[in-house]
């Protein structure tokens, strides 16, 4: 039976549960579902990329304020899908389900799916009251790696079978594409250095500034190396980890040797795989790390943290190991996967590593769960017609 399924994101910006939701959503509609994919939009301009699927783009208002803002985007959601029909809603953030578990506190739905890729540490109460509550009032809860599996069942006693994630190898593969050519003068890049990848932009939970301090080692042996920070879209204001990041680097001498990119085209991002020498990820929290299959999947070595969720999809030779809080042990790992040797294997060991790796395996894993969730009556009048897709 033919399910139609809203999927629903906190932001139209490439971070990883709206990447996950994108590829879910297209898995679901090459497996002959109706999915829809939902979310804010602050900038009018719609996704980050446009994906195989059906998207909504709810307007969305520009709120400073972190707190304001969650309720914001909540009170955004909620109104826009109240009287609409799907057979499942799926919240990827704790702000879309929120927005559910309003509507199914106002009798508009029976209940919804809700996906768990991991939980931060707020200091405001009232956000982090959201945040527990998005995933406590979910009829069906999933996760994406054992490790948080395991934390929802510890402190929550919810239960979330884990679900995992995907790499589309139709995208990111080893052969140079069009995008590469020009890629280093598109992006002011060194067309004869090194390039040492990190992607999520600056923050603390990427660990960015360990991250600088190994670099900054490495550098001295190597001058040749140029570290590149891409990516960063946010709602979380992490300006203050940021400036402690431009003064070591002014500190340091470095200024020449580290460019900052902010958010990128996302039609760029294999590229920045294929160009870089290795892609550095020693996150001190992650939900998965999609970015490192995305880098396996393009040939590159990738150094991760030796510590769950990496541990439990990544087999030892599949990876360089690091421990996150180590800038000497990010220095070993780096400096082993920037050796020829790594380079040449991972050519081939990556992309095998990847094809493990498959978005319709995951969209299969959340089929029992919407069967059962489509098997409760429904309120609200059939969604066709009545909302505007994103610009394309």
């Amino acid at each position: 039976m033919s399910l139609s399924i809203g999927i629903l994101t906190h932001s139209t910006n490439p971070r990883g549960g709206v990447m996950h939701g994108m590829a879910l959503a297209e898995a679901l509609c090459d497996a002959g579902h109706h999915a829809t994919l939902i979310a804010p939009d602050e900038t009018g301009s719609g996704f980050f990329r446009t994906p195989r699927c059906a998207t909504w783009c709810i307007p969305a208002a520009s709120v400073p304020d972190l707190p304001a803002l969650v309720e914001r985007r909540i009170d955004e959601i909620r109104d826009a899908l109240r009287g609409q029909h799907f057979d499942v809603l799926h919240a990827q953030d704790p702000i879309s389900a929120n927005a559910l578990a309003d509507l199914v506190a106002e009798g508009q739905i029976p209940g919804f799916a809700r996906t768990v890729h991991h939980l931060d540490h707020f200091f405001h109460p009232g956000v982090a009251t959201r945040q527990t509550r998005g995933l406590t009032a979910a009829t069906e809860l999933f996760t994406v790696s054992q490790l948080w599996e395991d934390t929802l069942r510890t402190e929550y006693g919810q239960h979330a079978p884990v679900v995992g994630n995907g790499v589309d190898l139709t995208r990111f593969f080893p052969e140079s594409g069009e995008r590469d050519q020009e890629f280093r003068a598109r992006y002011g890049l060194p067309w004869n250095a090194r390039l040492v990848l990190s992607v999520g932009g600056i923050e603390r939970r990427k660990n960015t500034l360990v991250l600088l301090e190994a670099f900054k080692v490495l550098y001295r042996e190597q001058p040749d190396l140029h570290l590149v920070v891409a990516g960063g879209a946010s709602l979380l204001d992490h300006s203050d980890y940021r400036r402690l990041f431009d003064e070591q680097v002014r500190s340091h001498g470095l200024a020449g040797a580290v460019t900052v990119t902010g958010t990128v085209a996302d039609e760029d991002m294999p590229a920045f795989y294929r160009q870089s020498s290795v892609l550095a990820y020693p996150s001190k929290t992650e939900g998965f790390g999609l970015c490192p299959l995305e880098a396996l999947a393009c040939g590159i070595p990738v150094v991760v943290p030796a510590a769950p969720p990496f541990t439990e999809h990544l087999r030892p030779l599949e990876a360089f190991w690091c421990q996150p809080e180590s800038p000497e042990s990010l220095v070993c790992a780096l400096r082993d996967a920037l050796d020829a040797r790594s380079a040449a294997r991972f050519q081939v060991s990556g992309p095998a590593t990847a094809r493990r790796f498959d978005w319709g395996d995951v969209a299969r894993r959340h089929l029992p769960a919407y069967r059962r969730l489509a098997a409760f009556p429904h309120a609200g009048v059939p969604a066709s017609g009545v909302f505007s897709p994103c610009p394309k």
